[in-house]
């Protein structure tokens, strides 16, 4: 039997045996990390909310109808809503009211006193930032930037 000494270690009969031991430890700390580890949500999963809209009756859906805007549909020829789960052209009626405009976010119900606009995120709030003016002139690309520093260095 052959048995060599690495840094002081002896290796040779034992080796087996660790190896076997090392194997063990590691699935048993994973079983246990798997026992102790929360449940994380899905970042890829659609909300609740949706994925009950199209599940049959009895199998998850809360049997409500869905309500608002759901889409949007814009092409050359074509502007349309999706709302209510019914598709409703430009110029045609929702209930009591016509549908007079519709943009990528929003749509605009007017009726014959009220004007309501449906948004397709109405839980988010949309802000503006002011951008300032950039000239390309202005700009410094990082191939310039270096070139200056390095020809700043060599005057000193």
């Amino acid at each position: 039997m052959a048995v060599s000494m690495i840094r002081g270690l002896r290796v040779g009969a034992a080796s087996p045996r660790l190896f076997v031991r090392a194997t063990a430890f590691c699935l048993l700390s994973s079983v246990l990390c798997l026992l102790n580890a929360e449940e994380l949500p899905d970042p890829t999963r659609p909300p609740a909310s949706l994925a009950t809209l199209g599940a049959a009756p009895g199998h998850g859906a809360t049997g409500s109808q869905p309500s608002g805007l759901q889409s949007t549909i814009i092409s050359g020829s074509r502007r349309a809503a999706i709302i209510d789960g019914k598709t409703v052209e430009l110029g045609a009626k929702h209930g009591n009211a016509r549908l007079i405009e519709v943009n990528e976010g929003s749509v605009v119900l007017r009726g014959e006193q009220t004007r309501r606009v449906l948004t397709l995120f109405p839980d988010v709030k949309m802000t503006q930032r002011e951008i300032k003016d950039v000239s390309p002139e202005s700009v410094v690309q990082p191939e310039t930037q270096k070139a200056n520093q390095m020809m700043h260095e060599e005057k000193k």
